[in-house]
């Protein structure tokens, strides 16, 4: 039994590692797109804000 539990608690680290791996993966590229969506929404924003206020 103590064999059992040893191979138990292994295989959740393995578990518990592999979503860390896939959420910190998943998190990278969710924040490249969103990256690239903010830089263009800024750059429209600056620009209506730059036309409304006149040379």
């Amino acid at each position: 039994m103590k064999y059992q539990r040893g191979v138990t608690a292994i295989e959740y680290a393995l578990m518990a590692s592999l979503i860390a791996i896939a959420i910190i993966v998943g998190v990278g590229a969710l924040g490249k797109a969103n990256a690239s969506s903010w830089a263009d929404w800024t750059g429209k924003f600056i620009a209506v804000v730059k036309g409304a206020l006149g040379p």
